[in-house]
C-alpha cells in the first residue's frame, strides 16, 4: 500500500546518509564563524518539521583558558536541548547529547535527539571564552509536518 499526502509520497524518517533529507554540518571550532563566544546557527528551520539529530565529536574541543562551555538549543532558549557543557568534557569519538558526553555507544533512543520544531532555528552557544580547537559533526534527518516544513544547513552565523 502506498500512502499519498497532498499528491506526494512521504519519505521515511529513517536515520541514514542515504535518506534524501539527511543533512550534515561540520562546525570547526578553531575557525570563524564557528569558534566565537556567541551563538551559532547549525540548522535553519522553516515551517513545522520533525528533526532527529546526532552530534558527533571528531576532534576534541579546547579553548585557550580551558573555561569555555557549549550548549545546544533553538534560537530562543540557548540551553533547551543540551545545557552548559564544559568544553573539556567533549572529546574525540564521543556523542554529545547531554552535559556529560562520555559515550561512544548508546541506544538510539538516548543518542538521537528527536524534536518537533515550528520554525525555530537550531544551533549551539559558546560561553565564557572562544574555542581554539574542535570539530563537531551535526547529523540531521528531518521530515516536513506541514506544507512549508524545511530544514537547511546553517553557516555558523548568529543563531
Amino acid at each position: 500500500m502506498v500512502v499519498i499526502i497532498n499528491g506526494k509520497t512521504p519519505l521515511p524518517a529513517e536515520f541514514s546518509t542515504d535518506n534524501p533529507r539527511y543533512l550534515s554540518v561540520t562546525a570547526d571550532l578553531s575557525a570563524d564563524p564557528w569558534k566565537s563566544d556567541a551563538s551559532h546557527e547549525v540548522f535553519t528551520v522553516t515551517g513545522l518539521v520533525r528533526m532527529r539529530i546526532i552530534i558527533e565529536c571528531t576532534e576534541g574541543v579546547t579553548s585557550s583558558g580551558g573555561n569555555a562551555t557549549l550548549q545546544f538549543s533553538d534560537e530562543d532558549t540557548t540551553d533547551l536541548i543540551i545545557g552548559a557543557t564544559d568544553e573539556r568534557a567533549i572529546d574525540v569519538g564521543e556523542l554529545w547529547y547531554d552535559t556529560s558526553p562520555t559515550t561512544f555507544i548508546d541506544t538510539f533512543a538516548n543518542a538521537v535527539m528527536d524534536y518537533v520544531d515550528s520554525g525555530k532555528d537550531i544551533g549551539y552557544e559558546i560561553d565564557v571564552e572562544a574555542t581554539t580547537n574542535g570539530l563537531l559533526e551535526f547529523h540531521c534527518v528531518w521530515e516536513p509536518l506541514n506544507s512549508t516544513g524545511l530544514v537547511v544547513a546553517g553557516a555558523g552565523g548568529t543563531l
